[in-house]
């Protein structure tokens, strides 16, 4: 998890001068959710950021969700920690189990 964090704290540094980056979450499932400001929060910088955090999963098979599932704000940087086998495999099990789409609409699992 250190590795981790410390990858994104690289890639937060490349992007913005003087991001800070507060870590918590549930150490026991590796868990982490990160409080980052990079003094403003235009649509660059959000993407910015969200790419610092998402792109060093893939290098540790991490995950762009835990508990909370996939939703909106993530879809963009599930291909980094899933191929496109298994996000139709999501996507096919959600069907079966929601044919309707009436559980979470709007969102892709």
């Amino acid at each position: 998890m250190a590795r981790y964090v410390d990858a994104v704290n690289a890639g937060l540094a490349a992007r913005f001068d003087a991001p800070k980056n507060f870590v918590l979450g549930h150490v026991g499932d590796g868990n982490l959710h990160f409080a980052i400001a990079v003094g403003g929060d235009s649509p660059a910088q959000r993407e910015g950021v969200e790419a610092a955090v998402y792109e060093p999963l893939k290098a540790i098979e991490g995950s762009v969700s835990a508990e909370h599932g996939v939703g909106l704000e993530k879809k963009p940087y599930l291909h980094f920690v899933r191929d496109d086998a298994e996000i139709q495999l999501m996507r096919t099990i959600k069907m079966a189990m929601d044919p309707r789409g009436i559980l979470n609409p709007g969102k892709i699992f």
